[in-house]
């Protein structure tokens, strides 16, 4: 028999990013104004139904009535000086997100440090060169909901160990326009890598199921449990999926490139900051988006992003903080491990998310 198939992972078509690295539209050349010695932040960040104020998820006939996009999560971040001009920046994220039948589960990290190696000199800015490295992993994620493929209906995929890596080089100038009131850009250039352990399914043919693992673009498939059809009953099977232009790696373990760019500004009157920041992110990413184009399928290479934080410090060393950020388009930096051929069709979509935290200075 010959086992006709096309890879596809549909099921991982939720909605939601937040765009490139988290908070790159906030970065600053003076984290001074911040804290003088550094701080640690306590947040909790949500998506849901209630917090949809654009109606998102409603206008979608693909996700009105479901849980795709629902988002809950918590992160901590700590930054610290190291010496003067040079800090030092840490942070992780526990993500669980939703499509319209599964919760996936994501760990977020990411370190950086940033060396100012010019002060501001009247209109001359404040320049920093800024170094880290980010990304996500799960143990696995796993689709309950049937995806259908050429040739066959899967009845559930599995994935282990999905990741992805960057590396990140800024670029940052800040202005002191007043003594409450800065503006800084920034450039930004980075690689992002993707990986994972292992591929499987599950399919039911000719009334029997068959579990389905990959090694690359083979195929073995093999009888799950005992079956009762009339005729003949198939044990095991094999097929390439290069044999109909499937590249598994390519397409879902994909290695690329991205440029961005951003400006912000901050405004402190008394224990109030205010602060708001725009990025623009294009990526370039190797063969996956080929073979989408070949496919007619859409491409999805630039992202809008906007953040809006206001911080109320009520005690000396501890301020609340209430943000807000907007996106053009879905994961599209933020969490790459999540864009694969089959799923790019879903990051036209815009998102929102909140986020509420504690940050204690030192």
């Amino acid at each position: 028999m010959v086992f006709r198939f096309a890879f596809g992972f549909g099921w991982l078509a939720f909605a939601l990013t937040v765009g490139a690295a988290p908070l790159d539209a906030l970065l600053t050349a003076t984290p001074e104004q911040i804290a003088s010695r550094g701080y640690v932040e306590l947040g909790t960040d949500h998506m849901n139904q209630r917090l949809d104020f654009l109606n998102i998820r409603e206008s979608d006939p693909l996700t009105a009535g479901t849980k795709a996009g629902d988002y809950l999560g918590g992160h901590v971040s700590a930054a610290l000086r190291a010496a003067d001009g040079v800090w030092l920046s840490g942070s992780l994220w526990k993500r669980a997100i939703s499509n319209a039948t599964d919760t996936f589960d994501y760990t977020s990290w990411q370190v950086a440090g940033l060396y100012r190696f010019m002060e501001a000199d009247g209109k001359r800015p404040a320049l920093a060169l800024r170094l880290g490295a980010w990304g996500t992993r799960s143990v696995a994620t796993e689709s309950t909901a049937p995806v259908t493929v050429p040739g066959a209906i899967l009845n559930t995929v599995k994935i282990t160990e999905p990741a992805d890596r960057q590396l990140q080089a800024d670029l940052i100038g800040t202005w002191k326009l007043t003594p409450t009131t800065d503006v800084s850009a920034l450039l930004s250039a980075g690689s992002s890598k993707l990986s994972y352990g292992a591929l499987s399914a599950t399919t039911t043919r000719n009334l029997c199921n068959y579990q389905l693992t990959f090694n690359g673009n083979d195929i073995f498939g093999t009888l799950a449990e005992p079956c009762s059809a009339t005729g003949g009953v198939i044990q095991q099977f094999y097929d390439r999926s290069g044999d109909y232009g499937v590249d598994v790696a390519s397409e879902i373990a994909w290695h690329g490139y991205f440029i961005q760019a951003g400006i912000n500004s901050a405004w402190r009157n008394g224990p109030w900051t205010l602060q708001g920041g725009y990025l623009f992110h294009v990526v370039k990413r190797n063969l996956v988006d080929d073979i989408l184009a070949a496919r007619s399928k859409p491409v999805y290479t630039q992202n809008h992003g906007l953040t809006l934080q206001a911080d109320y410090r009520f005690n000396p060393h501890l301020s609340a903080i209430a943000r807000g950020q907007y996106s053009s388009n879905l994961f599209f930096g933020e969490i790459p491990v999540t864009y694969n051929s089959s799923t790019s069709d879903r990051f036209g979509s815009r998102y929102t998310l909140f986020t509420l935290g504690l940050r204690a200075d030192f």
